[in-house]
């Protein structure tokens, strides 16, 4: 690489300012962000989704700048201080040759131990093993540590290690440039203006770089934008800068009091803000393990271009409490994930050189959020837009067809509508699984198991009033007793069970689906009505939606054909109104159904709210395939939000809706509140079934409560019914 020219050209007439990018940052309508965010990223890269495939080498995790906000950092003397002597690099080298590699990434710590020398010889044998490989390594602390101790500067050590090998400097190091943050957060670290002067040095030699910043601790919105402004500053004088990385900050390990990184929202604003204002850097990128998949999913609908890499043998940001599922073990795996989300997957190294022949390049997509669609999405998208009632063909052209994030943006207002202001609901509840026996079988589920198998379970009715009363002194206000269709359950049990619970206290018992219900009658030979009277007198207070899946006969004969009907559920469900129970209504998507099909549900729950009024509010989330008899492929977020935000434009009637953090998790749960949901459903203290397929996620009231303060939003603590208990 030669000596890289200053950039001649000027900067664009419509260049975001910083007062600007605060108000985006802060202010701004997040679907409207996003969209603007994607249609910048396709307009420079059109599909064009990058990512590496990389070994990591951190040579020692022993460092004098000891930074509160290091997890990775070791005392000399700790049991799991270590240095990798140069044989042993040779050895991972030799280990990892004839792997498909396109980089070496190589960081570390700063002791006095490992020198300009070390390093020089570990490019050489790395460049005499893999010869083909890109080696990105140092950051600009390393750089400068180096000068300081070989008595040169930074450009000469820069000059020597690219002789020695390096072809790019990685952007690690540069936290937050404001003095005051830094003094905080890395005291014994290099200034900002000491970071960017040794990035201006190595563009001076041909050398590119990247650039960071890590958010989400004690910075303000204001700290950000400063940061990404002297970026682009720089990148104005020089053009060395390749990809700006934003990276989540993780608080586990460190020493900063915080006691949770960024939300989903923090980061989707932060990245697309970072797509928007710096207009001069080519590339977006999100290291891929630093946040959830569905998450990804929808950054790179925000803004990213660059997904980061495998990332093998990484250690920095897993000693942060980087989950290792958040991780792609295998280019494959990469491949998949991009051209699921109908992205062009593009293997490349570390100076977006293309090393591999598996995709075609997509062309900038210049009209890119230019209004392009038929007629009749743009009548359907006129009708969103008024409040005016949509048809099935309506929805079906939104679904299919208007970009998600308009879809949001439209279904903020519709909520607005329907729940005026900034209250956002959650309630403190109890699920209790009280048997996994069931003889409906449907494939779906992960959590049944037949009558008389070994792994079967029955609670007794003390197990579930001692539960209860546990509950109810961690301040729940709600039960749901929930469980399988078990031929030994009867009504008479279940009418003594409830009369049980409701005497612990001023609970709620908001249990039993339509078709546990159904099946109860059914058994007992008693109309759905008789055995709803005896339930409701016992006890019951509210019916959950669940069973529900797709109202679409076609489908529940493929997934669930032992289950009751579409005309079943809605029969108890209308029943259960007529008698003075207040319900809610669910969708699992996903099933493999079309999209007619899921509009054909939302329908029926509209029509069946048009004659009874008796929903509460709906409740959406995605099927989890994992453990399951039914191998489909999981909805991404992106597909959660445009459900999400659809339902809230067809459901007109039903004043609620609620994120599903338990199937989505906590951050897509809390991007769903900028999507058209009011209410984060409940703060379960025990779920067995979801999770039983695999969905792990938690979250704690103090979680919850956050989550929707950081949404910008009003924690409210709810009642069954909606009835405001607190704020907070």
């Amino acid at each position: 690489m030669t000596a890289r020219p200053p950039p001649t050209t000027a900067p664009p007439a419509d260049r975001l300012s910083c007062d600007e990018a605060l108000e985006l940052l802060t202010h701004s309508s997040l679907p409207e962000l996003m969209q603007r965010a994607d249609a910048k990223r396709r307009a420079m890269h059109g599909t064009n989704t990058t990512f590496v495939h990389s070994l990591n080498i951190n040579p020692t995790n022993r460092c004098e700048n000891e930074c509160e906000l290091c997890a990775f950092w070791r005392e000399e003397d700790a049991e799991d201080a270590y240095t990798v002597t140069l044989d042993a690099v040779a050895e991972q080298l030799r280990a990892a040759a004839g792997g498909g590699l396109t980089d070496l990434h190589v960081v570390g710590g700063i002791v006095p131990h490992i020198n300009i020398d070390y390093y020089e010889q570990c490019f050489r044998i790395a460049k005499s093993i893999l010869p083909d490989v890109c080696i990105q390594g140092l950051t600009a602390v390393e750089i400068d540590y180096l000068a300081r101790q070989s008595g040169t500067g930074a450009s000469e050590v820069l000059s020597r290690l690219k002789q020695a090998g390096l072809d790019a400097l990685p952007g690690g190091g540069a936290e937050i440039f404001n003095p005051a943050i830094r003094r905080q957060i890395c005291p014994n670290k290099i200034s900002g203006d000491r970071w960017l002067k040794i990035h201006a040095a190595a563009h001076a030699l041909g050398m590119p770089t990247n650039a960071t910043m890590l958010f989400g601790h004690i910075e303000s919105p204001a700290d950000l934008v400063d940061h990404m402004d002297r970026l682009r500053r720089l990148q104005d004088q020089t053009g060395g800068l390749a990809a700006f990385i934003p990276l989540p900050f993780h608080p586990s390990g460190t020493r900063i009091d915080v006691g949770r990184g960024p939300s989903g929202m923090e980061i989707v604003r932060t990245v697309a803000v970072a797509r928007l204002f710096l207009d001069n850097v080519p590339h977006i990128r999100v290291l891929a393990n630093y946040v959830d998949r569905k998450l990804l999913e929808v950054l790179t609908a925000s803004g990213v271009d660059d997904l980061g890499g495998t990332s093998q043998q990484e250690r920095i940001a897993r000693a942060a409490g980087a989950p290792d599922d958040h991780r792609f073990v295998s280019v494959d795996d990469m491949f998949t994930f991009v051209e699921r989300l109908g992205l062009t997957p593009r293997l490349v190294n570390s100076v977006y050189t293309h090393v591999d022949g598996h995709a075609q390049a997509s062309e900038p997509d210049t009209s890119a959020g230019a209004q392009t669609g038929s007629p009749a999405l743009e009548e359907a998208l006129h009708k969103a837009g008024t409040g005016e009632r949509l048809s099935a063909a309506d929805a079906i052209a939104l679904h299919d067809h208007a970009p998600f994030q308009q879809l949001g943006h439209l279904a903020q207002a519709a909520r607005q509508r329907h729940v005026p202001g900034t209250d956002a609901t959650y309630v403190v509840d109890r699920i209790i699984s009280l048997t996994n026996v069931c003889t409906a079988g449907c494939c779906f589920c992960a959590f049944h198991v037949a009558p008389g198998d070994d792994r079967a379970f029955t609670l007794t009715r003390a197990d579930v009033v001692r539960t209860t009363r546990e509950a109810v002194e961690a301040g729940a206000t709600q039960i749901l007793i929930q469980g399988g269709l078990n031929p030994d359950l009867s009504l008479e049990f279940y009418e003594q069970l409830l009369g049980e619970v409701k005497a612990v206290g001023d609970i709620c018992v908001h249990s039993l689906s339509p078709a546990e219900i159904a099946d109860l009658a059914e058994r007992e030979g008693v109309e759905v009505r008789t055995a709803l009277e005896r339930l409701h007198a016992a006890g019951l207070d509210s019916l959950p939606g669940g069973g529900a899946e797709i109202l679409n006969d076609d489908v529940r004969q493929r997934v669930s054909p032992r289950k009751l009907s579409s005309e079943g559920w809605l029969n108890v469900m209308r029943t259960a109104q007529d008698l003075g129970l207040r319900t809610t209504a669910t969708m699992v998507y996903g099933l493999g159904e079309t999209t007619a099909q899921r509009v054909d549900h939302l329908m029926k729950i509209r029509a069946l709210q048009d004659e009874t009024g008796g929903f509460t509010a709906f409740i959406p989330w995605s099927f989890q395939s994992p453990h399951t008899a039914l191998a489909l492929p999981a909805q991404t977020g992106i597909d959660y939000l445009r459900i999400v935000a659809l339902s809230r434009l067809v459901l007109d009637n039903i004043d609620h809706l609620q994120a599903g953090w338990v199937t989505e998790g906590p951050d897509l749960a809390q991007l769903a509140l900028a999507f058209g949901a009011d209410d984060f459903g409940g703060v379960l203290m025990e779920e067995l079934v979801v999770s039983a397929a695999g969905a792990d996620y938690t979250a704690t009231r103090d979680d919850v409560v956050s989550l929707i303060a950081r949404a910008g939003l009003n924690p409210v603590q709810r009642t069954t019914q909606y009835e405001r208990i607190t704020d907070a």
